[in-house]
């Protein structure tokens, strides 16, 4: 029996998907860019068929975030959260639809406690996939410009992947 050819998605396909999830702006990469050299290992651990990895950001109310009412701007942070958990969910589901493997790791703060003292709480660094990506810099704040704010969230897919990425 012949094995069945792996799915593909060519990238503007891919970036319509995510754009139509609810991301404002999204970058493709492939795990072996040297950009991941230091997320490579973890990334398998968590996903071996990991080929390459989907980053996207989703716009923040600047007002909120500059306030200096803690209250304030956690509202903002939280509900952008549930946002890009949401957005992360809905790709990765129309991934799977298509028979295209695919995760996306928590947005919020590390939650691999177990390994404190042992390594890293966190799976992967969302703002170095969001530089190898091609969607901002590494700087002060997660603030992708000077005018607007971002949260950017990180999605892996696996064996299948993205064509011309």
């Amino acid at each position: 029996m012949v094995p069945e050819p792996m799915p593909t998605l060519d990238v503007r396909e891919l970036r319509d998907i995510c754009l139509e999830a609810g991301a404002d702006d999204v970058g493709f990469v492939d795990l072996d860019r040297a950009e991941l050299t230091d997320e490579r290992t973890q990334i398998l651990r968590f996903f071996p068929p990991t080929k390459a990895l989907i980053s996207f950001v989703i716009r923040m109310n600047r007002e909120p975030i500059h306030n200096p009412a803690r209250s304030v701007a956690n509202v903002e942070f939280e509900q952008t959260g549930e946002r890009v958990n949401e957005t992360a969910h809905h790709i990765v589901a129309i991934l799977e639809s298509r028979g295209i493997r695919a995760i996306n790791p928590a947005m919020g703060f590390p939650m691999e406690v177990g390994n404190f003292g042992a390594g890293r709480l966190w799976l992967v660094s969302h703002k170095t996939v969001a530089v190898a990506a091609g969607l901002g810099q590494h700087g002060h704040s997660s603030q992708r410009n000077s005018s607007e704010v971002w949260q950017f969230h990180s999605a892996w897919n696996g064996a299948g992947g993205c064509q011309n990425i």
